[in-house]
């Protein structure tokens, strides 16, 4: 067998030259295969091929006809046979030729049942059948290939299983770096830690690369390096990893740059330095394209990269563990890259890898920065984005913050999953001077999972930094708690919560105003800002600074933020300007109902307007009825941030819930300088959960233990939310609330009592919070709870709370009711030259309108204090 799985038949057929066709083998019952295993062919053909990896000179491929349904086609490939000679003191792999080069057709049935096949090779026109016979496929425990699950958020494997991705980058190794046997350490340690998922590149030309080795297009030179992949494969199956296989490598079409720092030197590395000089595609090493960016548009290249994906399918497709095909890693990094010509290109790729992959593995596509436009280039299954914090020495970077920020930014495709694949403190070399013990991958993992990605997100320096440091246990908290939560047959969404603490807590403000001030910018349609219930704010670089009204129809767009405050706040609005030719109207509509409206005359400035906002999550709408501009300085509200940060998420129909809290001066920063937070108590409150008992355990996300459990009943008095009294926390903890009783409440099966289970996964203990409180509620005589031994809680009873005080109503003006600013502009304020726009067509003015006049660069500060208008 290959890769220890059953085989139908792996002999030689010989092509008789006469071209007459073998004839049908007899079925093998006595061999059954099982569902999800390799078949793998193997044969002789009797004419050598200067390239016979081109299809269009020998084309080799398997028709495969199931019980039901339409026949699969499989492509074959051409392979040079190695094997690893070493066999002690092995710290490398050291290949030799295995026999003789043979073509294979690689299979794998996904139905049980008499399958019936044909192999067969094309040639000039004329087919060739090579073997012809069926065989018996049984049931297996195998769950498949992954797929996007029903819902649209998550993956599920073909048998609906939910696959939630926890892993990390493996992008490549070398030889200096242990080649394939670090791949079998990384793994074996992933494997360990409960992790599930790994990120690796077959486009390098240190380890994996087709191409690189040349002449492009011919592989002859690039069979140790796929011998590495097929390696990885079987590795990868073995240990339960499923594999995200990046196929283009995008410094390979760019010019390499000297990172603006010095890399620590006494750390091994790659040549990571090779760029589009040492292309094959560079037709300066006898490639088609004299300049990378012709890439884009060189129909030549493209026959090139298509025939790599076909081999890539033919040799490594059959293969349930690759999880998804990565198309390319950062397009947008690519030279001369434009959506426009980007689009084109990616759509033909991907139309033609779901054409020859038989099996329909996920394809997706990655990008530097989070953009709606590339992920609008093609059709595909799910988003991928990637954070780096920018550097700064003065102040450490809040990396839970930033990556919520671009995760919060691939959320402009709600209908697909999305990942965050690739994510560290420093894009240079490893931080292991500043986070030696990985707080920030903590950190940013579970943040990833509770703002809504489809998987953890997966940290980069996978060599120098998580296996020199010994990190991967960082991952197995989050294993543990994700492994039971049925994300593909559930609607878990974010959700806005409420934190809350008997003692006094000051709230910070948050401030957005990073709007595009260039005049006369213009704001992307449909597009919505959503400030998380953290804290988190969103880029607004794309965003106008500037609403335009009546005199710009083709400017004038509203713009949408949905909000959260966590208590009853402020909403500031500084309207910075308005244009000197013409008045300006803000309508400020709030859930779907006006809020507030005010005039502003001609060249007015500085004018701040406050409206309140009650706790909760909101609609925000900002619009412009006048007819010229305004321009926005900035958008505030009062109260937002809470000492800890908390984000949910929850399926309201099925009572499920996961949150996670964290400390806001628990950071790599303060770890690393021994600073240690002050224990906060504070009750989480989820809104809109349905009534009935819900079993709720809190988690160390250090160690993955259970360190407390409570029922808690939620009644029709509560209206809907479901508070919960956490532990104190000085650093992290998470929750998980399942509703054990009531009506339509998920099936026991879905349901795992983690107090009397035995994890599966050995753990190093880290230091936890010790300090519990105990609850003084007096316990309901129908409410039993059992404690694990690290928690002192008392059972929780049947709470019957006081419903909160509604907050302040907002003052609801009428349109009819306007709120006037009459001040004048500062005498010192000199306008711009003028821009003339088109009024709106269906206007039929008594006089021609004044054109709209740009904005006076703003001056750092103005003499004159801000006007405040207060909306009551």
């Amino acid at each position: 067998g290959v890769f220890g799985v059953s085989l139908v038949t792996h002999a030689h057929f010989l092509l008789q030259t006469d071209s007459t066709p073998t004839p049908p083998a007899a079925q093998d019952r006595a061999n059954p295969v099982a569902q999800y295993d390799l078949v793998e062919f193997s044969f002789r053909l009797p004419t050598t091929y200067d390239n016979p990896y081109d299809p269009t000179v020998i084309e080799v491929s398997g028709e495969f006809r199931p019980p039901e349904g339409e026949p699969l086609i499989v492509p074959g490939f051409f392979m040079h046979p190695y094997r690893d000679t070493c066999v002690m003191n092995c710290t490398v792999e050291r290949l030799a030729a295995s026999g003789q080069a043979l073509w294979h057709v690689r299979f794998t049935p996904d139905q049980i049942g008499e399958w019936e096949y044909t192999i067969q090779a094309s040639e000039s026109g004329s087919h060739q059948v090579i073997q012809q016979g069926s065989f018996e496929v049984i049931a297996s425990d195998q769950p498949g290939f992954v797929r996007t699950s029903p819902n649209g958020h998550y993956f599920a494997f073909d048998n609906t299983v939910s696959y939630f991705p926890i892993g990390e980058n493996l992008a490549w190794s070398w030889a200096d770096g242990g080649g394939i046997y670090a791949y079998e350490r990384w793994l074996d340690s992933l494997s360990a830690a409960g992790a599930n998922y790994a990120r690796l590149n077959v486009d390098v030309p240190w380890f994996i690369g087709l191409d690189w080795p040349g002449p492009v297009g011919n592989y002859d030179a690039a069979q140790e390096a796929a011998w590495r992949m097929d390696r990885i494969l079987e590795l990868a199956q073995e240990r339960g990893i499923y594999l995200q296989v990046t196929l283009i490598w995008n410094q390979g079409f760019t010019d390499y740059s000297e990172p603006p720092v010095t890399i620590p030197a006494e750390v091994p590395r790659p040549p990571t330095q090779a760029d589009w000089q040492d292309s094959p595609y560079n037709s300066a090493n006898g490639g088609p394209l004299d300049g990378p960016a012709a890439l884009f548009t060189d129909p030549t290249s493209t026959t090139l990269l298509q025939q790599r994906l076909r081999y890539v399918v033919a040799r490594w497709g059959y293969s349930p563990h690759v999880f998804a095909w990565e198309v390319v890693d950062e397009i947008d990094n690519m030279m001369g890259y434009t959506a426009l010509r980007a689009s084109p290109w990616l759509k033909e790729l991907t139309a033609y890898l779901r054409e020859v992959d038989p099996y329909d593995h996920l394809i997706t596509a990655g990008a530097q920065d989070p953009a709606a436009a590339v992920w609008n280039l093609a059709p595909l299954d799910f988003a991928q984005v990637q954070y780096y914090p920018p550097q700064s020495a003065e102040t450490p970077v809040d990396e839970v913050a930033g990556s919520l920020d671009v995760l919060s930014q691939a959320w402009v495709r709600p209908t697909i999953p999305m990942l965050l694949t690739e994510f560290s403190l420093n894009p240079w070399y490893e931080p292991v001077g500043d986070d030696p013990t990985g707080v920030h991958i903590r950190g940013t993992t579970w943040a990833a999972v509770m703002a809504g990605a489809a998987g953890g997100a997966m940290p980069w320096w996978w060599d120098t930094y998580i296996d020199r440091e010994s990190l991967y246990n960082v991952l197995t908290p989050l294993a543990l708690f994700t492994r039971d939560i049925p994300w593909s047959s559930s609607n878990l969404q974010p959700i806005p919560v409420e934190l809350f603490s008997a003692h006094p807590v000051e709230y910070e403000p948050v401030r957005f105003g990073d709007f595009d001030r260039a005049f006369p910018s213009q704001s992307p349609p449909d597009t919505v800002y959503r400030l998380t219930a953290d804290g988190a704010l969103p880029s607004m670089r794309q965003m106008s600074a500037y609403l335009y009204g009546q005199f710009n129809p083709e400017r004038s767009r509203p713009q949408t933020f949905v909000i959260a405050p966590p208590v009853d706040t402020e909403l500031r609005i500084l309207v910075q300007s308005v244009s000197s030719t013409a008045p300006a109207v803000l309508q400020i509509i709030v859930d779907g109902a006006e809020a507030a409206r005010v005039d502003f005359s001609a060249d007015s400035v500085d004018t701040l307007i406050t409206l309140p906002i009650s706790a909760g999550e909101h609609t925000l709408v900002l619009d412009n009825l006048g007819q010229d501009w305004l321009q926005l300085g900035y958008i505030e509200l009062a109260e937002y941030r809470a000492p800890l940060r908390a984000l949910a998420l929850a399926d309201r129909e099925l009572g499920i819930a996961v949150a996670w809290v964290d400390h806001r001066e628990y950071t790599w920063h303060s770890v690393t300088s021994g600073v240690i937070p002050d224990s906060l108590t504070f009750s989480l409150r989820l809104p809109e959960m349905p009534v009935g008992r819900y079993r709720v355990t809190f988690w160390d996300t250090a160690t993955g233990n259970v360190i407390g459990e409570e029922n808690i009943t939620l009644d029709e008095l509560s209206e809907g939310v479901l508070q919960i009294d956490l532990l104190p926390i000085t650093a992290q903890l998470a929750v998980r609330a399942f509703r054990v009783a009531g009506p339509e409440v998920m099936p026991a099966s879905a349901f795992t009592d983690f107090a009397t289970r035995t994890p599966e996964v050995t753990l190093t203990a880290t230091p936890t919070d010790t300090a519990v409180p105990v609850m003084t509620d007096t316990p309901t005589a129908t409410e039993t709870v059992t404690q694990t031994a690290t928690v002192t809680r008392t059972p929780s009873p049947t709470r019957t709370r006081t419903p909160r005080p509604s907050s302040t109503p907002m003052a609801t003006i009428s349109p009819s009711d306007t709120v006037t600013n009459t001040r004048t502009s500062m005498p010192s304020r000199t306008p711009s030259p003028a821009a003339t726009d088109t009024p709106l067509p269906s206007r039929t003015p008594t006089r021609t309108p004044p054109p709209t006049t740009a904005p006076a660069p703003s001056p750092t500060a103005r003499p004159n204090p801000l006007e405040t208008v207060v909306v009551e």
